[in-house]
C-alpha cells in the first residue's frame, strides 16, 4: 500500500509502453524517461549491464526507477514504510552497499539513488538521517503533502 500511495503514475503521461518499462514525460516537463521497477530494471538494461559484476542480493528489485537515458542517469528510489519498532533502522543503513553495487552493475550510468521514507523514520532513525545528509543521499518523506511534486522536481532539476 504505501509503494502504491507514493508511485508516481498520476504525475506522469506514458508517452510509449514497452514490455519492461514505459517511456514517461512528468506533467509540464519535456524530459523523457524510462519508467521500471523491480526485476524488470535488468530486463530492460539488459544492454548496458556488465554481466562480469556477480549479482547481490537486495540490489535486483527497486521500487520505483527513473533512467534518463540522454543523460545517463538512473535514479532509484527505495520504499521503507514502517510504524512500530523493529530493524528496520539497520535496513536503510544499507544504500552505501546497494549504490556500489548498482554503479558496477551499470558502469555507463551514474546512479541517484533516494529514499521515501515514512514519517515514522524522522523520530526513530536520527543518525541513519543525519548520515544521509552527510553523504548526500536524498530523502524524501511519503507522508509529506508535497511529496510527489518535491522527488520530480529533484529529477527533472538534478545536476551531475
Amino acid at each position: 500500500p504505501y509503494e502504491e500511495l507514493t508511485d508516481l503514475k498520476d504525475c506522469y503521461t506514458v508517452v510509449k509502453h514497452n514490455v519492461y518499462e514505459d517511456v514517461v514525460k512528468f506533467h509540464n516537463h519535456e524530459k523523457l524517461f524510462y519508467k521500471t521497477r523491480q526485476s524488470n530494471l535488468f530486463k530492460c538494461m539488459k544492454n548496458h549491464i556488465d554481466h562480469t559484476v556477480t549479482k547481490a542480493h537486495g540490489c535486483k528489485n527497486p521500487d520505483e526507477c527513473y533512467i534518463n537515458h540522454e543523460n545517463k542517469i538512473m535514479y532509484i528510489i527505495e520504499k521503507k514504510f514502517q510504524q512500530v519498532s523493529g530493524s528496520v533502522c539497520e535496513k536503510i543503513q544499507t544504500y552505501d552497499f546497494k549504490l556500489w553495487q548498482y554503479r558496477r552493475t551499470f558502469p555507463n550510468f551514474e546512479i541517484v539513488y533516494i529514499y521515501c521514507l515514512s514519517g515514522w523514520f524522522q523520530d526513530n532513525c536520527k543518525a541513519e538521517i543525519e548520515y544521509f545528509k552527510e553523504t548526500n543521499v536524498p530523502v524524501f518523506w511519503g507522508n509529506s503533502k508535497s511529496y510527489k511534486q518535491d522527488i520530480i522536481d529533484f529529477i527533472i532539476n538534478y545536476k551531475q
